[in-house]
């Protein structure tokens, strides 16, 4: 009677963070929806315009070998508004707001780190949070390695197995159930500085150049921009089948 067995093959590898996502929102809040919005509009494309100088592209439209952002993306444009209420609970005159979100992509976390100091010092910027993972040219180098991995520790099960009951078996099915990748230690959910630190009172400077404001504001905490170690494990399902006659 031939012997199946079916095993699940694992490999994990670990590997530091080597690309940061950059979230962040511009919003403006006045009595009249046309300034704030274009207020937001005018912000968010100035902050394109200085990120495309961190993005050098070749003659053939491909990024420079040593750029620093790979991605840049932003939503539509958003807006709402409120009727606030005095003390006696009379209506005080509507108050619009908009905003805009922008998604950029590091592949230079120095570069990242340097940003992020400046982008504090940018009236109505407010930093979201900064994701991190490994780039694509990583994540391809290591996904090939670990799917061999993965099988040779599938077959290495399944041997130990039969070879228990004195049966040699071979592989009929490999399933490959995909990667995971998970933050080692990862932060706590917070905002990446104190409660004043979403908002500038002026536009920036410094790293994108002119001047930055004369009163910059006081952070209750250091940002610490070290990326974390990043695991990937990759799983492969496997059934073995034994020789005829062993």
């Amino acid at each position: 009677m031939d012997l199946k067995i079916r095993v699940k093959g694992e490999s994990s590898i670990t590997r530091l963070a080597d690309q940061g996502v950059l979230r962040l929102t511009v919003e403006s809040e006045g009595s009249e929806l046309e300034t704030v919005s274009k207020e937001v509009i005018s912000r968010t494309n100035e902050l394109r315009g200085l990120f495309k100088t961190l993005s050098p592209k070749t003659d053939d439209g491909t990024d420079a070998a040593d750029v620093a952002v790979t991605k840049i993306a932003s939503t539509i444009l958003r807006t709402r508004n409120h009727t606030p209420h005095d003390k006696d609970n009379k209506s005080l005159p509507k108050v619009y707001q908009a905003s805009m979100s922008l998604s950029i992509v590091f592949r230079d976390i120095t570069q990242l780190s340097q940003v992020v100091g400046q982008l504090v010092t940018y009236s109505n910027v407010e930093i979201n949070s900064i994701d991190w993972s490994l780039s694509e040219t990583s994540q391809k180098a290591l996904h090939s390695q670990m799917r061999r991995e993965a099988v040779r520790d599938a077959l290495s099960k399944a041997n130990d197995i039969a070879g228990e009951v004195g049966r040699e078996v071979y592989p009929v099915e490999i399933i490959d159930e995909g990667q995971s990748a998970v933050t080692q230690h990862p932060p706590a959910k917070r905002s990446l500085f104190g409660a004043t630190a979403g908002f500038g009172s002026a536009s920036g400077g410094g790293l994108f150049g002119g001047g930055g404001p004369s009163n910059p504001p006081e952070f209750s905490e250091t940002l610490d921009l070290s990326p974390p170690d990043i695991q990937v494990t990759s799983l492969m399902d496997v059934e073995f089948q034994s020789f005829p006659g062993k």
